[in-house]
């Protein structure tokens, strides 16, 4: 790929050119916005990028984080389960459309900042390069971020500080202030490409739309965006204790604790024969010691104790209730209270039967015949399950916390439900009841990705696509004018239908569907009150067929 010389742009780091892309675009890619957080600076707050000399050629992507190699890398099935990916990752990405400095506009375009997800140990910014579509389209600038992930973006172990360590560098949520870093680079050098810095919208799906929570949380985080979207969220957050104790301490550790993991490396390294031993030579070893240990380990090494799940996700202590960069709560708890997080006008929702993505994905619940055809086991049953558990998540992930904000006094809420799921009806498998409206699938909707580039679950058809455009320009849409206007309000041009803001009555229109006019059309409709008002409730009763999520 070559650069395209009417891509050059002029940063306070250096000059640096990208490539065209399609939709009449521009994308700038793998672009450095934190130092590499290796060696001395693994599990320490991101440092501030160096300037580079000559013109950065930003034509390909960073590397992903360092992970367990899966379905969100898109990669094959024998390199599952495997280490994959790069400690050096900290880069970003920008889509923008095709102009010359002397053509962008001089108030600057609105920014879409993109959180990608993947339960906070897989992913990569650069699955979603359909984003490309809304700068194209919608004359956006999207960024989207790599950041560290898994053990090696959230990881509390007090040994590691220094005494010259910053409060930030002894928190944890080192993935967390990475995000914090990414929009730090956008506040300073988006104007370069096209973007206005007052107008940045943070937008994310799954472990993403958990961490939009994040960032409305931290303090850190305050004047960095304007907006925020939450697709398919959880409020799932660690306490200290959960991170660094032993999983049979008083109060016990997670399984995949600092403590824990410590003595595991220990037993891979042939320096204790067992999980005891372990114990006994870390109560003796110096703080210095077990840092110099942790950090020279290589990142493969981080991994192996690591027993992967469906989709090569694990469960480990994400999201630390640290008191600096997060509250020292759950953060469920945090939009309590107005004081407590950035009442930005926010937009959350989920899909109607997210959790069949990873029932599909359960043995105890899908047969695969042949090794590659999957049958539901009992058809009624996994409906069922399917129903209560995305029902649940919907209650926790969203309902929850949008009522928690209304009720601190935050009105600028709105609050939806992505119904589609005319997959094709194949007999005996039936993908449309399988999968129906499931985990992920909206994200095609949200890019105008028409052409089905991210289609994972290859069910985009002929048949389906005049529905498909349907919905992603409602969706599309409202996405659009609420990054301009901070509302979604009828979306542009006042072409679909208004968008309520979630109100406190569960009989009035409170709820946007979207859905195809065979199912209803996009529209506004009542949600009942929630059920299970318990935000405190532990993430496993979420998943009790994947209990490593999120």
């Amino acid at each position: 790929m070559l650069p395209a010389p009417d891509s050059l742009r002029h940063t306070a780091l250096g000059d640096v050119v990208g490539r065209e892309d399609r939709h009449n675009t521009h994308a700038w890619l793998g672009l450095p916005y934190a130092a590499p957080p290796v060696g001395p600076l693994r599990w320490r707050a991101p440092r501030p990028a160096p300037a580079w000399p000559g013109v950065w050629q930003a034509l390909t992507c960073g590397a992903p984080a360092m992970q367990l190699g899966g379905m969100t890398l898109d990669l094959p099935p024998v390199q599952w389960g495997r280490p994959v990916g790069a400690e050096d990752c900290l880069t970003l990405n920008i889509y923008a459309p095709r102009m010359t400095p002397e053509q962008a506009p001089a108030a600057g375009l609105p920014v879409m900042f993109w959180i990608h997800g993947g339960a906070n140990t897989a992913g990569s910014a650069s699955t979603y390069t359909t984003l490309r579509n809304l700068a194209g389209q919608d004359n956006v600038i999207v960024v989207s971020a790599n950041y560290r992930l898994g053990i090696l973006g959230w990881f509390s172990l007090e040994e590691l500080a220094r005494d010259d360590d910053s409060a930030a560098d002894r928190s944890g949520n080192f993935g967390t202030l990475d995000l914090i870093a990414a929009l730090q680079w956008v506040r300073q050098h988006i104007g370069a490409f096209g973007g206005d810095a007052d107008n940045v919208t943070i937008f994310g799906e799954s472990a993403g739309g958990l961490n939009v929570y994040t960032l409305l949380a931290s303090p850190l985080a305050k004047g960095l965006f304007q907006r925020a979207i939450a697709q398919s969220p959880l409020t799932t957050s660690h306490t200290l204790a959960q991170a660094r104790h032993y999983h049979d301490d008083a109060l016990p550790g997670h399984a995949l604790s600092s403590r824990e993991l410590l003595c595991a490396w220990l037993q891979q390294a042939g320096r204790a024969a067992n999980r005891d031993a372990a114990k006994a030579l870390l109560a003796a070893m110096p703080a210095s010691e077990i840092a110099a240990f942790a950090r020279g380990l290589p990142p493969e090494a981080l991994l192996a104790p690591v027993k992967p799940g469906a989709l090569s996700f694990y469960d480990a202590p994400c999201v630390l209730e640290d008191g600096h960069v997060l509250p020292a709560m759950p953060l469920a708890r945090v939009f309590e209270d107005r004081r407590r997080y950035h009442a930005v006008p926010i937009i959350i929702g989920t899909n109607r039967d997210e959790y069949k993505l990873f029932m599909a994905n359960d043995p105890a619940h899908v047969h695969r015949l042949f090794g590659r055809i999957p049958l539901m086991r009992n058809r009624r049953r996994y409906l069922r399950e399917a129903a209560q558990l995305s029902d649940l998540w919907q209650q926790k992930g969203a309902l929850q916390p949008a009522n928690a904000m209304l009720a601190s006094g935050h009105d600028d809420v709105w609050v939806y439900r992505f119904d589609w799921d005319e997959q094709a009806r194949v007999p005996l498998i039936r993908p449309d009841l399988l999968l129906g409206a499931a985990h992920v699938l909206e994200l095609a909707f949200v890019f105008r990705d028409m052409a089905g580039e991210f289609d994972p679950f290859r069910c985009f058809s002929a048949a389906n696509l005049p529905g498909r455009i349907e919905v992603s320009e409602a969706m599309a849409g409202y996405w659009i004018q609420f990054a301009r206007n901070g509302q979604p309000d009828a979306g542009p041009g006042g072409a679909l239908p208004l968008w309520n803001r979630w109100s406190r009555d569960a009989r009035g229109q409170r709820l946007m569907v979207f859905d195809t006019r065979a199912d209803g059309g996009t529209r506004m409709a009542p949600q009942p009150a929630v059920a299970h008002d318990d935000a405190t409730a532990p993430a496993a009763q979420l998943a009790p067929a994947l209990p490593q999520w999120p």
